[in-house]
């Protein structure tokens, strides 16, 4: 097939992790023995509002219409040049207006938007989920939300290139346990106590303690494309957070929620100190970290809403095929879902509260053996059965008569 894809949220790396979707998906859709088109559309425009859901400014809509209609003209333009049997797009709400694929349908082109926030962000891509011909979500239990919205869901986990995340050899590995990702959601209650327990740990990411400067696009800028923004952490964030909140939520409920916002700020505060020692800064090279543990964890909780105070939900993420495909000794968050691809305890392990994270933490450190069973087998299973192509050989499957 000849595949139009517009995956990539800024044309520079730097923003919105710009070339992480085109890394995952083009070497097994170039494996595959698929031709690549890759809109030249800078997403970046788009991209910086697409945490909205709804409620455009003018200006907004603005430039979500020349985005449109500029990847519009590129798919025109490929087909000067033979046909397009597929357009592959992961947009927000933000980057596409929804009645673009209704010129795609007319050009008979089908098309698939990929998403894998569905669990704690639906709203930001609800309207382009609903206007797209299938909706690839990663989330198995994200189908109710795409089909109350009459979307037609499409359900494909993510998966990981064994080329990018493989073993190391000859790797020495440290008696500890490590965690890559930002410090989010309850990922530092877990992470303390682990460290109150004296369980040997390290941690990468942003949030953590040792931060590096990431270029901004311009965190001065009091207004956006006619939205006003006000700098994280500040009171004008706070008072701005808490009007929402009110609005959606109203009378005692909200009142309450804000008091839930208020006691996780406040705990999140009182647990910097005991992090900092064990943060490292950024991890540059995911596979040469994972080798240097003996065991590599994932804290699986997300907000149900996105935001402070809502209900915690487990949600399979990428590391949860990254890191077995690095031959790690894996042990994350229990879903049911991520039982459906791991046999549990054989290839990789989980934990249902925080004294069996604890336990089994401290357990696969201190029995090397064990690591190495796991690690192993679940090193197997991942290369046999979870890699990128596997997940378009499954995609393709399932839209197959649209892309005859």
């Amino acid at each position: 097939m000849r595949i139009f894809c517009a995956v990539r949220h800024s044309n520079d790396p730097r923003f919105f992790y710009g070339g992480l979707w085109s890394t995952n998906f083009y070497p097994a859709l170039r494996e595959l023995g698929h031709e690549i088109i890759e809109s030249q559309t800078d997403l970046l425009p788009t991209s910086c509002f697409m945490g909205i859901a709804d409620g455009f400014t003018r200006e907004e809509r603005e430039v979500q219409a020349r985005t449109t209609e500029a990847i519009l003209n590129e798919v025109q333009a490929a087909l000067r040049h033979g046909p397009v049997d597929l357009f592959l797009s992961y947009f927000y709400n933000s980057h596409f207006d929804p009645d673009g694929f209704n010129v795609l349908r007319k050009l008979d082109i089908p098309s698939v938007n990929f998403y894998c926030n569905s669990m704690y962000q639906f709203a930001q891509v609800a309207a382009i989920a609903a206007s797209a011909d299938y909706s690839w979500h990663a989330e198995r239990d994200a189908r109710t939300r795409y089909t109350a919205i009459g979307a037609n869901p499409i359900w494909v986990q993510m998966g990981a290139d064994p080329n990018i995340y493989r073993p190391v050899n000859h790797a020495r590995r440290q008696p500890k346990a490590c965690f890559v990702g930002q410090r989010y959601a309850d990922r530092d209650r877990l992470a303390a106590s682990l460290i109150r327990a004296n369980v040997p740990l390290d941690l990468y990411g942003s949030g953590w303690g040792k931060e590096e400067t990431v270029q901004a696009l311009d965190p001065q800028a009091p207004t956006y494309l006619g939205r006003s923004y006000c700098e994280p952490g500040s009171i004008n964030s706070h008072l701005r957070a808490a009007a929402a909140v009110m609005r959606t939520e109203r009378g005692l409920r909200g009142l309450m929620r804000l008091q839930r916002q208020y006691r996780y700020r406040s705990e999140t505060r009182r647990l910097s100190p005991v992090l900092a020692a064990s943060a490292k800064g950024r991890a540059h090279n995911l596979p040469e970290v994972f080798a240097a543990y003996e065991t590599i964890l994932n804290f699986s909780n997300v907000w149900a809403d996105g935001r402070p105070g809502s209900r915690l939900i487990p949600h399979v993420r990428l590391r949860d095929f990254e890191a077995p495909m690095c031959r790690s000794c894996y042990l994350t968050g229990h879903t049911d879902e991520i039982g459906e691809f791991y046999e549990l305890g054989t290839e990789i392990s989980t934990y249902q509260d925080i004294t069996e994270l604890v336990d089994k933490t401290r357990f696969y450190i201190a029995h090397p053996d064990a690591a190495e069973r796991l690690r192993e087998a679940g090193y197997k299973r991942a290369l046999r059965d979870h890699t990128w192509r596997r997940r378009f050989e499954e995609l393709f499957r399932k839209i197959k008569p649209s892309t005859n």
